[in-house]
């Protein structure tokens, strides 16, 4: 049976955010508890800020888990897994005003056949842009609103992390964001694509995927 490999944050990421959603966790369920007891006391004021305050924390927590585990990518049994997030690059809703950045993205799979693959690149959208055949229409429609937003936060984000895009046989593409992945990993995936299909091709512009690439 063919070995299943698997990519997500790595784990200094993942340490990181297992504190922050205890934190959030601890915060939330301290201002449940003084809601309830301020309403209950008819401290209805504090009761409702309370409240909002619990809110706020339970979703701060859930984007916190969706930005840490919500995305992965997985090879198995010839078939390459792709979990990213419905806006494609952040882990809450792409729009204009404060309330949209606290609205966690839903996820979507796509599943490819290996042998359907024919091109991988991981690297910045301005590199995949300047290699990418007519294929990466997809791609450069969904960089779009990011690249003409007015949040400069979010284009200068967009502009940074890392994409892995991949061309099919069929003239399509499929893309993710894979921001603080584990590089290894990523290029362990690669290089179980690579035995499956020898003929794909692959380019990366980071120093900690050539590293990795080098060793294949």
């Amino acid at each position: 049976m063919a070995k299943t490999h698997i990519a997500t944050v790595n784990s200094t990421i993942r340490g990181k955010a297992f504190i922050v959603i205890g934190v959030f966790l601890i915060l939330s369920l301290f201002s449940l508890i003084m809601a309830i007891y301020d309403l209950t006391s008819g401290m209805t004021f504090y009761g409702i800020l309370f409240g909002l305050a619990a809110i706020i924390f339970i979703t701060l927590m859930l984007l916190k888990v969706n930005s840490a585990f919500g995305t992965y990518l997985k090879l198995k049994q010839g078939t390459l897994y792709m979990k990213s997030w419905v806006t494609d690059f952040l882990p809450y809703q792409n729009g204009k005003g404060f309330f949209t950045d606290l609205k966690p993205s839903k996820t979507k799979l796509s599943k490819i056949p290996s042998v359907d693959i024919t091109t991988i690149f991981v690297g910045t959208k301005d590199f995949i842009k300047r290699n990418a055949t007519n294929a990466g229409k997809k791609l450069m429609k969904a960089l779009y609103p990011y690249e003409h937003s007015s949040n400069k936060s979010r284009r200068k984000y967009i502009e940074s992390i890392d994409i892995l895009y991949v061309e099919t046989i069929d003239n399509d593409c499929c893309f993710m964001s894979v921001e603080g992945f584990d590089e290894k990993k990523i290029v362990d995936i690669i290089g179980a694509l690579y035995k499956k299909n020898p003929d794909l091709y692959v380019k990366v512009n980071s120093r900690q995927y050539r590293k990795y690439i080098k060793k294949l």
